[in-house]
């Protein structure tokens, strides 16, 4: 997807309403995403862990997660979408 699209939220969201992040998470990633001036952000913050990522509000790298239910596991990843970084989301996809 393109750069500011919300592919970071999106996973966050998929990761907060599949269980595998807690609220207590959350609530703090709204805490310091507020603090810096990102407070829409909070979400991204679930893979976007770098404190460069979070400080600047782009994905650099990509981030795997995997979600797990009963039945079923599934690793998703976030890539970035600027083109400074289509490198780093091609190491991620072949992985």
């Amino acid at each position: 997807g393109h750069v500011d699209t919300g592919k970071s939220t999106l996973m966050g969201q998929l990761l907060v309403k599949t269980g595998q992040i807690d609220q207590r998470t959350v609530r703090k990633y709204k805490r310091e995403s507020e603090a810096i001036g990102k407070g829409s952000f909070f979400l991204a913050w679930c893979t976007d862990e770098d404190p460069e990522e979070r400080a600047h509000g782009v994905t650099i790298d990509c981030a795997q997660k995997l979600i797990e239910t009963a039945t079923k596991r599934v690793t998703v990843l976030d890539a970035p979408g600027h083109a400074d970084f289509v490198p780093a989301m091609l190491k991620g996809a072949i992985q």
